[in-house]
Parts: structure tokens; C-alpha cells; sequence
């Protein structure tokens, strides 16, 4: 094999005040065999800066900037495509990896060809520094179901429960990212990505804190989520717009058993009835019907 055998992709926008931690973190891991992609959605800061800088010094760092500010969807799918390496993760651009996480991550998913992603537990702060939580390793979850339906119920569940960690800033298999649709627009395309790709494979849970990600509540409300990923973005009927996608990924996606099949139709209507989903369907029917007086 040439080239890589990890790639990092860190989209970035007005993130100067703290890229150059979140890069560092990555041409400091104890794995030497790894590229970093930084694509820059045109920021107005020092960004271009900070990176063209370190890109200087380390050839590991291939930096590439747009010209206008496409959205963040835009920009998180651009890093996987400029990248090379069979294995690939996301990184914000105000996160920070533990020295030896891409090493410990890349061993386990070599040695598990059934496994998709690998991830670990987070310390979770706030743009000051101060904890806000950090998983325990009795809190780590595995999507481990031996077909496509049980790791998507189970996904499903991990969506409804909480996490530990994020599945989506894991080391994932190149092939396996190639297979889905990528990231989307709509509300939470993130979750709807770690679904598509729990018909790939497994998601393994590294029971150590290996990272530290900074929470940002830019995303809060829906429109502001989908104005973020996309400036142009379709802003009606976000919630019933991701039910949709729920059920095109989990009944026509995947390879799956008329069985399996039908238990995860079951599961699926038995989510969107929970009173926690049905609250943003009864918010899109109020938010058409205000708009419309």
C-alpha cells in the first residue's frame, strides 16, 4: 500500500483561536503513518494563517481553502474526499486527541474485518475549559448485532439513550463511508450517517477517554442546525423530513432478511410515536400553520 493509512479530515471555519491545538493533536500522535486534510469554508479570521503556517512545517498537513462559505455538510464531506487512506476520521476543529488514539484505534479495526468504526469515550468541556462531562468505561456501547437490522435497532437506541463518545468522530473504514450517501443537510445528518453505516458493520467502543471536545450550541434549534450545514438550506418540516430518512435508510438500505426487516419497521414506527419525537412533528405542523396566517 502507498499513501497513508489514516487520514484525519478537520473542516474548519473562524476557528483560528483554536485549530492549531486540535492540529497539533494529530501530527503529535504516536502513529506517524497519517495525512491531515484542513479544509477552510472561507473564514474571515486567522485561520488561513494558523494553518498555511503549520502546513509549512509538516508535510503531513495538506490545507485547502474555499472561496465561499459552501456549509458545514459541504466541508465535512470535502475532507473524506481529498483524503487517500483506507482508514478516516472527522475532527472539529476545537477538539483534541489523546496522543495515542489513532495507534490504538488502527489496531483494533485491522484486527476486526467485521467492525466499521472505532471509537472511545470523551471528556466533554466548555469553550472555557470547565468538564461538563466525561464517560466512564461502564458507559461505553457497541452496535455489535450480527445483521444489518440488529445494529440499526440498536443504533436506534443508542440515538434514544445517550451515548458515550461519538461513533461519528471514530476511525472509520474508508469503504464503509463509500457505501453511504455521506454527510447530509437536514436535522442531525450525523445520527442518520452512524445509521446508514450500522448496516456496514460493527461500532466498537475503546473504554479509555481519548479525546476532549469542546460543546458548541450553535446547532440548538433546527433551522439554525440545517442554515449551519447549509446556508440555502430547506428549513420546513425538519423533523418529519429526518422521520423520512429514518425509514428509506433502515427499509431499503441495507441487505437485509424479510425478518429483520420487518422487526426493524416495527422498531422504527415504535421510535416516531415516542412522545420525544412526536413533540418536533407537532413543532413542524405548528411552524407550517403560524407561517401560513
Amino acid at each position: 500500500m502507498t499513501g497513508p493509512i489514516v487520514s484525519v479530515g478537520l473542516p474548519v471555519y473562524n476557528g483560528g483561536d483554536r485549530v492549531e491545538a486540535a492540529i497539533r493533536s494529530v501530527i503529535e500522535q504516536t502513529l506517524d503513518d497519517i495525512e491531515l486534510i484542513v479544509s477552510d469554508n472561507a473564514s474571515t479570521d486567522n485561520t488561513q494563517q494558523v494553518c498555511e503556517r503549520l502546513a509549512r512545517a509538516d508535510s503531513r498537513i495538506r490545507y485547502s481553502r474555499s472561496e465561499t462559505n459552501l456549509g458545514a455538510a459541504v466541508n465535512f464531506n470535502r475532507v473524506f474526499e481529498l483524503s487517500r487512506a483506507p482508514y478516516f476520521k472527522w475532527l472539529g476543529h476545537d477538539d483534541v486527541l489523546d496522543p495515542k488514539a489513532m495507534e490504538l484505534a488502527l489496531g483494533v479495526i485491522e484486527r476486526r474485518p467485521d467492525v466499521s468504526i472505532v471509537h472511545w469515550l470523551e471528556r466533554m468541556t466548555d469553550e472555557f475549559g470547565e468538564v461538563l462531562r466525561e464517560y466512564r468505561p461502564d458507559q461505553g456501547f457497541n452496535i455489535d448485532g450480527e445483521t444489518p437490522g440488529k445494529r440499526f435497532r440498536q443504533m436506534l437506541r443508542w440515538r434514544s439513550h445517550g451515548f458515550a463518545g461519538d461513533p461519528f468522530f471514530g476511525l472509520i473504514r474508508r469503504e464503509a463511508l463509500e457505501s453511504t450517501r455521506l454527510q447530509g443537510t437536514g436535522m442531525n445528518p450525523n445520527y442518520l450517517l452512524m445509521q446508514e453505516l450500522s448496516l456496514t458493520g460493527k461500532f466498537v467502543t475503546i473504554p479509555e477517554v481519548l479525546a476532549v471536545r469542546v460543546y458548541n450550541d450553535v446547532r440548538v434549534t433546527a433551522p439554525r442546525m440545517i442554515r449551519w450545514l447549509d446556508p440555502t438550506g430547506d428549513v420546513r418540516f425538519p423533523h418529519l423530513r429526518r422521520a423520512r430518512e429514518y425509514f428509506k435508510v433502515g427499509l431499503t438500505l441495507g441487505k437485509m432478511s424479510f425478518r429483520d426487516r420487518a422487526m426493524t419497521a416495527a422498531t422504527l414506527l415504535a421510535y416516531h410515536i415516542h412522545p420525544r419525537e412526536l413533540k418536533g412533528l407537532i413543532w413542524d405542523i405548528g411552524k407550517s400553520l403560524r407561517a401560513s396566517e
